[in-house]
């Protein structure tokens, strides 16, 4: 009996901690290889087109998931493919595809950054294409980009911010879980989730938000001045989702269409008439075609990963992410 409540203290412990630490070496390429999704129809066409993921949930941590985890979209993997195609002088264009609910807003707004420092270093013009969700984060960062196409299917918007900060005082008394907390100051431990908020701590949090809103309202009213001026912005920024034809109608995209679509206005963009189509891996699978998802995570570098808890995806934090539920 005592072993029982020694693993449920422990399993409790783990899953307010919101994740399990693995270590497991695994083998595989360690850098970047060029994957082609469709040849060039002309023999003498060496030009190319690079397609990169903005797949799942925008994260500081190591794109890509152990035991089929959840699948993220990292600075340094956005870092590392921008530059590698900087790198080669025959990419003349690049299409994000866009599949995600957003993330935090620290990772969101990095990747965005990346983007824009990329377009202005090599003039390679990027189109953003969102093929199912382009929400918050993942909209902040197409913003980034020369254009942002959506599918007819598809849904954007959900600009803002969100805080998540879980409550687990009912939990931890149900199992005996206590913790001792000594504090410099009376808002150190801001955001426990043993205890309740005070007024003061919740302006505090409301402050931060405000802020990140702020400056969210600020990138995109910068990089999409077609929607109009910021009160115009700020009517449409109340955290809502578009369909695409609203979208549209709203100036948050550009136009509806499909991805081969967005491809071949990547090569108007970059005044070609044929080219490589290509995206960058760690390692693929045969009969790739420009809709295979790119296996972004690195094996041999993904040495540690999370097993998921019960408060899983409530990681507390600051996120451009809409995350529907909270």
């Amino acid at each position: 009996m005592k072993l029982r409540n020694l693993l449920v203290l422990l399993a409790t412990a783990t899953a307010l901690s919101g994740c399990v630490n693995v270590n497991i070496p695994l083998g595989g390429p360690t850098d970047l290889q060029e994957v082609t999704l469709e040849d060039s129809e002309g023999w003498f066409a060496h030009d190319k087109i690079l397609v990169v993921d903005v797949g799942g949930v925008i994260s500081e941590e190591i794109a890509g998931g152990l035991f089929g985890g959840e699948l993220t979209c990292s600075p340094a993997y956005m870092r590392a493919v921008l530059r590698k195609a900087s790198g080669d002088s025959r990419v003349k264009a690049v299409v994000l595809r866009v599949d995600s609910p957003g993330g935090t807003v620290s990772a969101s707004e990095t990747i965005a950054r990346e983007i824009e420092q990329f377009r202005e270093d090599t003039g390679i013009p990027v189109i953003a294409q969102i093929t199912g969700m382009g929400c918050s984060g993942a909209y902040y960062l197409s913003a980034s980009c020369d254009a942002i196409n959506i599918q007819p299917s598809g849904i954007t918007g959900s600009i803002g911010v969100i805080g998540v900060f879980p409550k687990y005082r009912k939990l931890a008394d149900k199992v005996g879980y206590e913790e001792v907390v000594f504090k410099s100051g009376a808002l150190k431990d801001l955001g426990s989730g043993m205890r309740d908020m005070t007024d003061e701590e919740r302006q505090v949090m409301q402050d931060t938000i405000d802020s990140d809103y702020a400056n969210f309202l600020e990138w995109v009213s910068t990089n999409r001045p077609q929607i109009g001026n910021k009160a115009a912005l700020k009517k449409i920024a109340d955290g809502r989702i578009y369909t695409a034809r609203q979208a549209l109608d709203k100036k948050l995209v550009d136009d509806v269409c499909f991805l081969d679509d967005s491809i071949a206005q990547a090569l108007d963009a970059a005044k070609l008439k044929d080219a490589k189509v290509v995206t960058y891996s760690y390692y693929a699978s045969g009969d790739q075609n420009i809709y295979s998802p790119s296996s972004r995570a690195n094996p041999l570098r993904l040495t540690s990963g999370s097993l998921p808890g019960p408060l899983g995806a409530r990681t507390p934090g600051f996120y451009f992410m809409w995350k529907p539920g909270e």
